[in-house]
């Protein structure tokens, strides 16, 4: 029988490691105010690899829109951490349609359309920072 110092390290339920329940762990209590510089950082990003492009110069440029797509991805999860009584809070958010953007760009990676992707740029994204500020100063 082995000791307890050969015995392999313990998993959860669902198999994962122990190590990977503690980065788990330190994520998930990450102040929420992070996910939103996160999600303002992201909109920075995507507005500075766009700035000046037209549309049909991004739907030639693979590596701007996964640029774009990227950032959208990360918007979306950040969203995730932010507790509920914060979403709800701020209802003139989008928070949802966030998380929704992600789960389109992760799932249906190549049937992005490029229209869609521009107008989110140009039409959807801008407006938010003020709106995310606004949260982080309430």
């Amino acid at each position: 029988m082995p000791s307890d110092s050969q015995a392999p390290a313990r998993r959860d339920p669902r198999g994962e490691s122990p190590g990977y329940l503690v980065r788990q762990a330190k994520l998930r209590f990450r102040d929420w105010r992070f996910r939103v510089r996160d999600i303002l950082a992201a909109i920075a990003a995507i507005e500075a690899y766009t700035k000046g492009m037209t549309f049909a110069e991004l739907a030639a440029d693979g590596r701007t829109r996964d640029a774009i797509i990227r950032n959208l991805m990360t918007m979306g999860e950040s969203v995730r951490w932010i507790p509920e009584p914060i979403l709800d809070a701020h209802p003139d958010v989008p928070w949802r349609a966030m998380r929704g953007v992600r789960n389109v760009v992760v799932h249906e990676y190549f049937g992005i359309d490029d229209a869609i992707l521009w107008a989110t740029v140009e039409r959807e994204l801008p407006p938010l920072v003020e709106k995310l500020e606004s949260v982080l100063s309430s």
